[in-house]
């Protein structure tokens, strides 16, 4: 958006705010789309505004682009609801740009190349339960950093299981079905943690359990509906689950101590920053310096 350009779009509302100013009450937006978020201000908000409009509300917005400390907002002159019909939830929400079928098939692929039939069973216990798949093929990977879209999980699943069967390749005492099966399964929790039906924000259980608890308690109820589950396997893969964060301060539970379990540190978080650079890479238009970015503690650059 270019200082001064005339706006009429549908967002979501993100944020709200009421503030107080020498006029009177004046709100503060954070707007979103499927291409990324902006600030906005309405320095003369109707009731519409200022009582109606909450969190989570797909609005139509009239206004102009404005700059404010070198940021570029939209200052608003109308706001309204938005009418079922008006607008397609595909440009409100991020979506991967995977299709579902794309993605429902490479999970389904990576899982095929698994040997050990109690791993693939496992595995396969959830893909077969419908519910769960359709969760985990639209829920999103993260809140805004890494693969924060609609299907960004699954996506960032299969990354990471393809990214680690490469690395296995290279050592021959690495067990390749535990890296599928780390790539696949770590970040599964994911699907009760983020809410994804207007905003990515975190639910209370994920909040207050946190998606490693959560998925290390779905894989322990799976494998004991498994006759003859090997407890030591068992115990293995909950490894891989546990310390896939790579250290103590990132909130993982143990620290890496199996080889495989390193691999899958590794290549997550390659996938979780790569995924983050696009990001940040596509909103820059691919080239030059980018804003400074703080979860990396740098600037980026792309080239020319």
């Amino acid at each position: 958006m270019v200082v001064n350009d005339p706006v009429t779009n549908f967002f979501i509302v993100r944020k709200k705010e009421v503030r107080e100013f020498t006029r009177g009450h004046y709100v503060s937006l954070e707007l979103g789309d499927a291409t990324g978020r902006l600030d906005a201000v309405m320095w003369e908000p109707d009731q519409f505004a200022l009582e109606e409009c909450v969190e989570g509300t797909i609005v139509k917005v009239k206004g102009v682009v404005t700059e404010y400390k070198n940021r570029t907002q939209i200052t608003v002159n109308r706001i309204r609801i938005a009418v079922e019909g008006e607008y397609r939830l595909e440009e409100i929400l991020p979506h991967s740009a995977q299709s579902l079928e794309t993605r429902r098939t490479r999970i389904f692929d990576l899982t095929e190349k698994i040997e050990n039939s109690y791993i693939k069973s496992i595995l396969m216990s959830f893909w077969e339960d419908e519910k769960f798949l359709n969760d985990f093929l639209m829920s999103p990977a993260g809140k805004l950093w890494h693969h924060a879209t609609i299907g960004g999980l699954s996506e960032h699943s299969a990354n990471v299981a393809e990214l680690a069967m490469r690395v296995a390749t290279q050592y021959d005492f690495i067990n390749k079905d535990f890296v599928i099966f780390g790539g696949l399964f770590h970040d599964v929790g994911k699907i009760a943690t983020y809410t994804r039906d207007m905003v990515f924000d975190y639910t209370d259980e994920g909040r207050l359990v946190g998606h490693i608890c959560i998925a290390d308690q779905w894989l322990c109820d799976r494998a004991a509906k498994i006759e003859a589950f090997p407890p030591t396997l068992l115990m293995k893969l909950r490894h891989i689950l546990l310390s896939h964060q790579g250290e103590l301060q990132y909130a993982t539970p143990v620290v890496p101590q199996m080889p495989e379990a390193f691999i899958v540190y590794y290549c997550d978080e390659i996938d979780s920053k790569m995924g983050a650079i696009q990001r940040i890479r596509d909103r820059q238009g691919g080239k030059g310096w980018s804003e400074y970015v703080k979860m990396l503690d740098r600037f980026l650059y792309f080239g020319e």
